[in-house]
């Protein structure tokens, strides 16, 4: 069915990330806290953490990369590595860390 009423319910659907059998890479400045939770819940619904950022990396999640700590330097070059990785092989979907937050909450209740 078109028409406004279905473009209306489409932009309101939570965003949809498929987690079973992917790798996830998170990238940015998150405490230990909300890093572990993320990982968490994405290994929750199949998909696996992986450290750093390889060619077989399915999905990276980009968050703050500021300031010139250790942390925010790694997560630059991992978004710097990930968008040569997009352009060479362009299997590397690049998402925020709001994008994956709201992918998760999204996905709640569904089948894992």
């Amino acid at each position: 069915m078109s028409g406004a009423n279905s473009t209306a319910r489409i932009e309101c659907d939570p965003p949809s990330l498929r987690f079973r059998d992917r790798s996830f890479v998170l990238a940015g400045d998150l405490s230990r806290e909300d890093r572990w939770a993320l990982e968490r819940e994405i290994e929750a619904r199949g998909g696996s953490i992986h450290p750093f950022l390889t060619a077989v990396t399915d999905v990276l999640v980009v968050g703050r990369a500021e300031g010139n700590e250790a942390e925010a330097s790694w997560a630059r070059e991992q978004i710097r590595r990930g968008t040569v990785y997009q352009e060479r092989w362009g299997h590397l979907e690049l998402i925020s860390q709001e994008e994956l937050r709201a992918a998760i909450r999204g996905s709640r209740g569904e089948p894992v």
